[in-house]
């Protein structure tokens, strides 16, 4: 039987009153989609936290050891912020589990019922390692009592990632700098290190398995001297990345050269300076190519016209 540990991070009220209401709905989502797999999958539920955290967590949850530093307890910051270090959420998942498969998701997002049984599927399917993008849906949601209505929400798509999967293994083999969680470029190591040292790596673009409460696609979080510490360090994994980077294995690869590099360049995610580098050292290797769906011009007219004919 396949096993998938899921980890989270908690927070306290004290430390942000938004996500700690948020987090009430992601423990409900998260202990859904666990009924919902039934006997099929070995799912365990884990959260590592700060000590005043613990008393706002389900006992559905495994409570693991607390974590022992901030960002900011370990470099100099004018302002002090209570922000974990991803690997530092990692290690503890690793050092506590022997399960087949882990999965990290960002507090704020929620999980639609078959979201393990799916995950399951994709890992049948070869993947190795995997990153889901989340669903936008209406920011009026509130309480873990409207789970049906939002997982009946279809939403709209968003360009973050969020939802990591990756076969244990790989972790071993990750290299983590010291970005924390909560700030820009948070989630880029984990990507950049699974479309580096998966062997069948693969990015979901179009799946309605995560969904985050609220529609905005931007807005400005973490300060300045937060937001440069984690591009900093950032960009050190980048370098120390670089000579790992098969470039057929990345999203993108695939599409004919100018459309790929508009897409790295535009995508905050990626690094196109690497990106670049790496695809003009590697131009001779064979990439799959995307089979087109032929339709007709009725076809897309109608799809098209269904744009503007639609309510919303």
């Amino acid at each position: 039987m396949l096993s998938i540990a899921h980890i989270i991070n908690p927070v306290s009220a004290a430390d942000n009153q938004d996500l700690h209401l948020i987090q009430k709905i992601t423990f409900g989502s998260i202990v859904k989609a666990k009924e919902y797999s039934g006997n099929d999958l070995s799912i365990n539920i884990y959260t590592t936290q700060y000590a005043d955290a613990r008393g706002a967590i389900p006992s559905d949850f495994t409570i693991l050891e607390d974590l022992s530093r901030t960002v900011a307890s370990d470099y100099l910051f004018n302002k002090n912020r209570k922000l974990p270090i991803t690997k530092d959420i990692l290690q503890k998942l690793y050092d506590n589990s022997q399960a087949d498969y882990f999965i990290y998701t960002n507090l704020d997002i929620c999980l639609m019922p078959q979201f393990y049984s799916a995950v399951s599927d994709y890992i049948a399917r070869g993947h190795d390692a995997f990153v889901i993008n989340r669903r936008r849906i209406s920011v009026s949601y509130n309480s873990v009592s409207q789970l049906n209505e939002m997982y009946s929400e279809i939403g709209a798509v968003h360009t973050g990632y969020d939802t990591f999967v990756f076969k244990r293994s790989l972790f071993e083999k990750f290299v983590l700098k010291d970005l924390c969680i909560g700030i820009p470029k948070a989630g880029n190591d984990l990507f950049y290190n699974i479309f580096c040292f998966a062997d069948n790596p693969k990015l979901f673009t179009d799946k309605h398995l995560t969904i985050h409460i609220g529609m905005e696609l931007t807005k400005e979080w973490g300060d300045a001297e937060y937001r440069n510490h984690n591009e900093k360090e950032f960009k050190s994994l980048i370098i120390d990345l670089a000579p790992f980077i098969d470039i057929t294995k990345f999203p993108g690869s695939e599409l004919i050269f100018l459309k790929r590099h508009f897409k790295w360049l535009m995508n905050p995610t990626f690094h196109y300076p690497t990106m670049l580098k790496a695809d003009l050292k590697q131009l001779g290797k064979k990439r799959k190519r995307k089979e087109k769906v032929s339709r007709s011009f009725k076809e897309k007219y109608f799809e098209w016209l269904i744009n503007y004919i639609n309510f919303d």
